[in-house]
């Protein structure tokens, strides 16, 4: 973001950090620019008028353990509208009047979920095998402690230039209050946390370090106590199905089961699928190539880390689930990793959900795939930890 004055001039970058990227230009209706907020594991402001930022810090205060997002405010910012979520409060939204240093609830999000059923959510950091540190977020179940041996799940995100953070995420939330416990990792290549953390992951899939980020989280999980090594699942959507099926690919032996929706499993099949729909000199295959690798010169490499190369080498169950509506990873992905599995004889099992997009948009598609994932990780993982079910 750079100022430009009437006679042409443009200044410096405004509101640039090294740790974080900006998530949104704060204006209003007449494109005023007030500041930004910024990305991280918790959104943070900064505003023009410093007074404003100090006013949105001191309500973060409020709820250190929660994400605390600017929905709304009133002309001078006497007033404003916050959204929380994360911390002991279900997600809700809250009104803050600047001048009398107060706040009340306006309304809570889901109005069918109470307190004791959400797991508390955790901000953690752990090294990976280099020393880079990964920021993650940790939910377990209601009522437990954080050392408490869960049986856990690995949920790496889609993107994969997207990102974790502090709040009420729908799949986490669910096995978590099913007693088990979530890391969400956001290996590097992620979103969020910088463009040097960002392009440290371009041509890493599979073998590179976004794969070893994933990997060593969960190393760090059993190293401190908050996850049995024998009752380990991974479960992803898009690149985290993926990152899902690399995980059963090239480290067997971490999981008990593999859970991947909408997932890639060829990675030549995803280069040719979009150089087809797109065109050879599209920006779409352009971007691709630049994260993945290039089709023309690299396909051994490719072939190397498609998760469909090496069926062979799973050990655990795997569930695969797919919209047949996907029209950004198609359902053939899922496909191919499924009938790559039954020729080498490994337990796997292909849902089609009917209806279904690629980000399971519908409440009938979600609920879908939450029965499937529900049912196939109690039967690989056992019950959980859970004192709220």
């Amino acid at each position: 973001i750079a100022a430009m004055s009437l006679d042409g001039k443009i200044s410096k970058a405004l509101f640039v950090r090294d740790d974080a990227d900006v998530e949104r230009v704060l204006s209003d209706t007449n494109r005023v620019v007030y500041g930004v907020e910024y990305s991280g594991l918790t959104p943070s402001y900064e505003f023009f008028d410093s007074k404003i930022t100090d006013q949105i810090a001191s309500v973060q205060a409020s709820f250190a353990a929660a994400a605390v997002t600017l929905s709304d405010w009133s002309n001078g910012f006497a007033h404003m509208i916050v959204h929380v979520a994360g911390g002991e409060l279900p997600p809700s939204y809250l009104f803050f009047d600047v001048a009398e240093n107060r706040l009340s609830r306006v309304a809570q999000e889901y109005q069918d979920i109470a307190a004791d059923q959400i797991g508390q959510v955790y901000t953690i950091e752990y090294k990976a095998r280099d020393g880079e540190k990964i920021p993650s977020i940790l939910t377990i179940p209601p009522g437990t402690e954080l050392k408490g041996n869960h049986p856990a799940i690995i949920m790496p995100h889609g993107g994969p230039e997207s990102y974790d953070a502090v709040g009420f995420d729908w799949l986490a939330q669910y096995f978590a209050n099913r007693g088990y416990a979530v890391l969400q990792p956001n290996f590097r290549g992620s979103d969020g946390f910088g463009s040097a953390f960002r392009r440290a992951g371009h041509g890493e899939w599979g073998r590179g370090v976004m794969q070893h980020d994933v990997t060593d989280g969960v190393d760090a999980m059993v190293r401190a106590g908050f996850a049995d090594p024998d009752r380990i699942c991974i479960i992803g959507a898009s690149y985290g199905g993926y990152a899902a099926l690399a995980g059963g690919a090239f480290t067997p032996e971490l999981y008990k089961c593999i859970g991947a929706i909408a997932p890639v499993a060829d990675l030549p099949r995803m280069l040719i699928d979009e150089r087809n729909d797109n065109g050879k000199n599209s920006w779409v295959l352009t971007y691709w190539t630049s994260r993945i690798g290039d089709l023309r010169k690299e396909r051994d490499r490719l072939k190397n880390i498609s998760p469909s190369e090496f069926a062979d080498q799973f050990q655990a169950p795997v569930l695969l689930i797919h919209g047949n509506d996907d029209t950004v990873v198609p359902y053939r992905q899922s496909a191919i990793m499924n009938r790559a599995l039954k020729n080498a004889d490994k337990d796997v099992n292909l849902i089609k959900i009917k209806g279904g997009d690629h980000w399971l948009s519908t409440s009938e598609t979600r609920l879908d795939t939450l029965k499937a994932l529900d049912g196939f990780v109690q039967q690989h993982l056992g019950p959980g930890n859970s004192a709220s079910q």
